[in-house]
């Protein structure tokens, strides 16, 4: 998820009860729900493929947000206590409430990013496994309106001093219903999309359907799926009573044969299409120009996001490939 939702987040919860478990508890928890995003300082050592293979890497795994949620409180605990003694007062931060706190908002983090369709490495070191849950959009305003509301009403006096902390537990209440909600349209999705898969693959074996959320819309859903022969991708509306409507037309992306083994043995050999594969849920290639006479572009995209030619930052990439090499594939 986005940041915002994350801070967001760590300010409800602490409004919740986590503030009274020790001064600083507050900035500590929107501190710690953003904490695993912190593997983003490896842009400052590499390119963009060094963020893409470290990004929601052993930050976000159990062992790295446990290994956070213990650095932060003491941190702060060591702060307060070198503050304190340089103004000759006593420490005011309680580390065991610092501690627990910081536990529960680091928890919401990965959690929070295993509901959308980019996934999460839970059990880095150990396993490169990517998990998705494919929920919730990677940004969503509904759930900025929900937080961002309460958070709104908590800073007025008078919602403060009616109904106190209830204002948090409602919100989280809420966020939580939505996500149930957006639970029970993906069942649905998914349902619906293996319906539409079986048509389109038209005698081909689908193998695996993902169903993803679309931004502010929980009842159209984007699909993709594998087949022993092809990779596809359609859009699917909820709303349609019958499983033969409201399904997008799709597009098909056929699995590079033996005669690409020339292709593919090229691109295997490069550090950035290597990051690439690692991550892509549904990688597709194309060659930009197979009759070419000089050089043409081998291209790649994760189907999730974009398709190959089409730009997309990290989820796409164009390499350079000798002519040669791209019409012996042919």
């Amino acid at each position: 998820m986005d940041n915002l939702t994350h801070s967001l987040v760590g300010l409800t919860v602490a409004k919740a009860g986590l503030e009274e478990l020790s001064p600083g508890a507050t900035t500590l928890c929107v501190l710690a729900a953003n904490a695993p995003d912190s593997d983003i300082v490896v842009l400052a050592f590499g390119d963009r493929w060094t963020l893409l293979h470290h990004h929601r890497g052993i930050t976000h795994s159990i062992v790295g947000v446990i290994g956070l949620a213990v650095i932060l409180p003491l941190i702060f605990y060591g702060v307060d206590r070198l503050w304190s003694h340089y103004k000759d007062q006593s420490p005011r931060t309680k580390f065991r409430g610092l501690l627990l706190a910081s536990f529960i908002a680091s928890a919401t983090h990965p959690l929070l990013d295993w509901t959308n369709n980019y996934g999460i490495r839970l059990f880095l070191p150990w396993s490169q496994k990517w998990s998705y849950g494919d929920l919730v959009f990677i940004v969503d305003p509904y759930i900025w309106l929900i937080l961002g509301g309460a958070g709104i009403l908590l800073k007025i006096k008078r919602a403060r001093a009616r109904w106190g902390r209830n204002i948090a537990y409602v919100a989280i209440a809420l966020v939580l219903c939505y996500c149930s909600f957006l639970a029970f349209a993906h069942l649905r999705a998914l349902a619906r999309g293996n319906e539409e898969a079986a048509k389109m693959a038209n005698g081909e074996t689908v193998l695996r359907l993902a169903a993803m959320p679309r931004l502010a819309n929980p009842f159209r859903w984007d699909c993709v799926f594998e087949t022993d022969r092809a990779m596809y991708r359609f859009d699917l509306g909820l709303l349609s009573d019958s499983a033969g409507d409201g399904a997008g037309k799709p597009v098909r992306y056929e699995k590079p044969g033996p005669e690409l083994k020339p292709v593919i043995d090229y691109v295997s050999q490069q550090r950035s299409a290597q990051v690439f594969l690692g991550f892509a849920r549904f990688p597709v290639l194309k060659l930009a120009d197979p009759g070419c006479t000089t050089r043409t572009l081998v291209q790649l995209a994760d189907l999730r996001y974009t398709e190959p030619g089409r730009s997309r930052g990290a989820f796409s990439l164009e390499l350079p490939i000798d002519c040669p090499v791209a019409r012996s594939a042919r």
